[in-house]
């Protein structure tokens, strides 16, 4: 099939509303701070960490040019959006050869990145570190997976209320990362010698540095789940989409089952005018955007993946054997113990923070992204329906089966972090080649990324591509380059 290019029609571009000092302060429950509560976790708080600790600081320049590179690459990601109504995976779905190719092909693909419930896992480890006393270990195995399901119904439950379930995400990431970044501010400046500030710092530029024999499940998942994901574009459109920024206002968006109310999500997007005052406009609304990710999404991932490494690699002793795969998680609240009287609760509960907003971001989006793509490609698919919300839950309820049954598979919780992140990178390349099509192949000249976008795009198709191959080649095939 060629590149479907039917919209629903021309539409005058809406004007953006005044920036005030209101505006400004919604920044703190918008799609930017979902993004970046979403990545404070697997990435942050234990790959990057694990990274850090196992073959030292020079390995964050990793993580340094992925936040980069999502940043850049989920800007560009929001001008079809914006232009059209249509979120990213939507645009990609247009693209020679079909729909249902790209539906079968995404959704393979997300399956098996998503396969394990990890945040779900995170969240059981902590309640059973606080209930032992200690870092669960392999004989605990049952008691975590037990736990699981329980971290499993409170981490769906969220996504049940509200209006929109965007806001619902924005109003428990927003307040939740405050909370963090401060605490995490605070334990620094009172524990961390000076010393590990500049060398973990320095760390983030020390760029092309792999480490001699190093694991590159672990490299490749600091690339893959550092800041949002390599395919963070996608996410960060869809939270537009629902927030209604430009030609969105016009498509509808995903309510909440209780609390919300039928909207109509409509199949197809529209075609912005090309008078120079609708081009006015779209810039101003790409501006807000860009605004939003550097300021709240780049730096917060940045401080997010710098403080919590300057923190372990305070407390672990230099030297000493790393915390097994199912410790690891909540080795710091044991680590720091010994040093104020209260440091392991408060971790702990910091640890319970980033772990359940995480999972309930997590099944979000993986619900979301699955929605918007079937949605529009089996147009009988959502005229059965009616309602999106059917889709959206019926995705959730099929992935919470299948967690349910990996759960009990003994995987350890660090294992299934560094595979997810690793698998992460796949998405990524994906994501790329879709981003330089829809691009290309759909929007008007006067809507496309720069040129300065498309050479950053190209890059992380390079940068994702580079550690996915190495992780498969060299963890699955025995094959070193």
């Amino acid at each position: 099939m060629p590149t479907d290019k039917g919209y629903a029609g021309e539409e005058e571009m809406p004007e953006p509303p005044k920036l005030t000092l209101k505006g400004y302060l919604s920044f703190l429950f918008g799609a930017g701070i979902i993004s970046l509560s979403l990545g404070i976790g697997t990435g942050e708080f234990i790959s990057g960490p694990y990274a850090a600790l196992r073959y030292g600081t020079a390995v964050l320049w990793i993580t340094l040019v992925s936040i980069l590179l999502q940043t850049i690459t989920s800007i560009a990601s929001t001008r079809y959006l914006l232009a059209t109504g249509e979120t990213l995976i939507i645009g990609i779905s247009r693209l020679w050869p079909g729909r249902k190719f790209w539906a079968a092909l995404l959704t393979l693909q997300r399956f098996f990145q998503f396969i394990t419930p990890y945040y779900m896992m995170l969240t059981a480890t902590v309640f059973v570190t606080a209930y032992l006393g200690r870092p669960p270990e392999a004989p605990e195995a049952l008691l975590v997976a037990l736990v699981t399901l329980i971290a499993l119904a409170i981490t769906i439950l969220p996504l049940l209320f509200g209006e929109r379930v965007v806001k619902t995400l924005g109003y428990i990431s927003g307040w939740d990362t405050i909370l963090e970044v401060l605490a995490f501010a605070i334990l620094c400046v009172l524990f961390v010698p000076l010393p590990i500030w500049t060398d973990t710092f320095t760390g983030f530029f020390k760029f092309g540095y792999i480490p001699p024999g190093a694991d590159w499940s672990v490299l490749a998942a600091i690339a893959g789940y550092a800041a949002l994901t390599a395919d963070a574009g996608l996410y960060i459109s869809e939270y537009y989409r629902d927030l209604s920024w430009g030609m969105a206002s016009k498509v509808g968006y995903i309510s909440a089952i209780i609390g919300g109310k039928k909207v109509p999500l409509a199949t197809r997007g529209f075609m912005p005018k090309k008078d120079p005052e609708n081009i006015k406009r779209y810039n101003a609304w790409l501006r807000r955007v860009a605004l939003e990710l550097f300021l709240i999404f780049a730096l917060g991932s940045f401080i997010t993946m710098w403080f919590p490494v300057m923190l372990y690699l305070t407390f672990v002793p230099k030297g000493a054997k790393l915390p097994s795969g199912w410790a690891f998680a909540t080795s710091l609240a044991k680590y720091m113990e010994n040093v104020f009287p209260f440091a392991f609760p408060l971790i702990l509960l910091i640890g319970f923070a980033i772990c359940w907003t995480n999972g309930i971001a997590v099944v979000d989006a993986l619900g979301r992204v699955l929605t918007s793509l079937h949605w529009t490609a089996f147009p009988s698919l959502s005229k059965r329906l009616g309602d999106p919300r059917k889709l959206y839950y019926a995705i959730i309820g099929f992935f919470t089966v299948v967690w349910i049954i990996v759960n009990f598979t003994g995987l350890p919780p660090l294992v299934t972090v560094l595979l997810a992140g690793s698998f992460a990178n796949a998405a990524g390349v994906l994501y790329a080649i879709g981003l330089l099509g829809v691009n290309r192949k759909l929007l008007p000249k006067e809507y496309r990324m720069t040129i300065f976008e498309e050479i950053a795009v190209i890059i992380a198709l390079l940068f994702y591509g580079f550690f996915f191959i190495n992780f498969i080649a060299r963890t699955f095939l025995g094959i070193k380059f």
